[in-house]
């Protein structure tokens, strides 16, 4: 690995024929921009394109539609707070719960609307594509990295191969984006590019909406998985087009502790890994009051494999329409399914504040006297593996060169004397998790806690979201 190589320079320079260097943001912008208009091109001079092969196993029968609600629409409005004199428990004393009665709102539009609305085109069959790894090799890869985008965001698809999927190839993920079906009139546009990157997941059973992108999109891309995948991940990431991962920090600290390496029978070969955990999520804790219901934030959570079989099976029993999130929490409630929550801290993941940056500088690193336990802040320290909120392409590329192969880069240090500060001052909100009333808390039969009847922390954890020393 050339670690002192510039990781998106050495990727991108060799589309100019410039005898000097040219800035990475210029090259990274410039690429996007001619290919989606040459995409943009081929859609519009050709009805179709050759059908190409897939590598992927044809199912078996045409996956249900989405479901639909139940008759009698439950009411709008927040939910109502729980009774603890209305729960039943369990033979262990511990509560039975159930998803609020409400009428979920997904973005401003309630669920009863939303599954009225009308498609605006046919859901043609989508002519599968190649999937491909980057990465040309027979290294095992045990954790799946799934970008859930739109179709048409093609120049977001474009920073995201040339920036941390490109710096981090090294590591053991496969890296793809899942779509929903754009219509007959971009399927020429979306086929040449998935033949040109073989990196994108076509949920052809779906249309291209916020609505269902919110809604059940994440279930049916693990409905996909499950029924049509060649390979069965130990880990799979769910995460929005605006977060930034650190994949080499999340392998080393979260995904390789949870796996057993399996070695060659000479022990010389590692040829595959075999997690040693069920039911597992990893994410940031969050708490939805409007919903009355704790989850993981769905920026980036990741899941064990038992979890993208289960969620599926759980949907077509109990038909949940509301907030992506939501909708796996309503889920593994209605199925009494215990999960253990691996907590990721503020630290690791936040959602990035240019308030908090550092006056008088073009730089995505914190002032100084941040908080770095606030959900909000800028960049600080060498424990950051997740940054959401990069919706700003230059936001997106002014991080990007904080990383490289290895990780993130040293923090720069505070200059001596700060420029005044004439700019809004960061609020620095508490995490949503401080929020879940304490009747969702309880005590698991193993000496863990337990939050809203299924999520399980980690033993140790406590409702601070911190491990506690050994001996305490």
């Amino acid at each position: 690995m050339a670690v002192n190589r510039a990781w998106a320079a050495e990727g991108l320079r060799s589309f100019s024929n410039r005898p000097r260097p040219v800035p990475t943001r210029f090259w990274v912008i410039s690429l996007a921009s001619i290919f989606i208009l040459a995409l943009l091109f081929i859609g519009h001079t050709s009805d179709s394109l050759p059908s190409i092969p897939g590598l992927n196993k044809e199912p078996e029968k045409a996956q249900p539609p989405p479901p639909t609600p139940e008759s009698n629409d439950p009411p709008k409005g927040p939910a109502k707070n729980y009774d603890p004199e209305e729960f039943d428990l369990d033979e262990n004393g511990l509560k039975i719960w159930a998803p609020p009665h409400m009428d979920a709102l997904v973005h401003g539009v309630h669920a009863s609307d939303g599954v009225k609305r009308k498609p605006t085109y046919p859901l043609d069959p989508f002519p599968q594509t190649p999937m491909t790894s980057p990465v040309q090799d027979n290294r095992p890869r045990p954790w799946l990295g799934a970008v859930i985008c739109s179709a048409w965001d093609i120049k977001r698809r474009m920073l995201i191969r040339y920036t941390w999927m490109k710096m981090f190839k090294d590591v053991p993920m496969d890296q793809r984006f899942v779509i929903s079906n754009p219509g007959p009139d971009w399927r020429a546009v979306i086929q040449q590019e998935n033949a040109t990157f073989g990196d994108m997941i076509v949920l052809d059973h779906l249309h291209e909406d916020d609505f269902t992108a919110n809604t059940v999109k994440t279930v049916e891309f693990y409905r996909w998985l499950s029924d049509k995948s060649p390979v069965k991940y130990e880990f799979v990431s769910k995460m929005d087009t605006d977060l930034w991962v650190n994949a080499r920090a999340y392998w080393d600290r979260q995904l390789l502790p949870r796996l057993d390496v399996v070695k060659s029978a000479d022990g010389n070969t590692v040829t595959g890994y075999k997690a040693n955990v069920n039911h597992t999520t990893i994410g940031q804790f969050y708490y939805d009051n409007y919903h009355r219901t704790a989850f993981p934030h769905g920026a980036i959570y990741t899941v064990t494999w038992d979890i993208v079989n289960l969620l599926p099976k759980l949907q077509d029993k109990h038909h949940i329409i509301a907030g992506e999130d939501v909708t796996m929490a309503w889920l593994l409630i209605k199925g009494h399914q215990k999960v253990t929550m691996a907590i990721l801290t503020q630290e690791e993941k936040f959602e990035f504040d240019h308030k908090d940056t550092r006056p008088g500088e073009r730089t995505p690193w914190a002032r100084k006297g941040t908080d770095v336990t606030s959900s909000w802040h800028a960049m600080y320290g060498s424990e950051i593996l997740a940054i959401h909120q990069l919706k700003k392409d230059d936001d997106w590329l002014m991080v990007a060169e904080c990383f490289d192969e290895r990780g993130i880069k040293e923090m720069p240090p505070y200059p001596e004397k700060e420029p005044e500060d004439k700019g809004e001052k960061p609020g620095y909100p508490r995490p949503f998790w401080t929020q879940i009333p304490n009747d969702f808390w309880e005590t698991d039969v193993d000496g863990t806690l337990l939050c809203n009847g299924i999520w399980k922390l980690e033993p140790g954890v406590g409702r601070d979201m911190k491990k506690k020393p050994k001996g305490e």
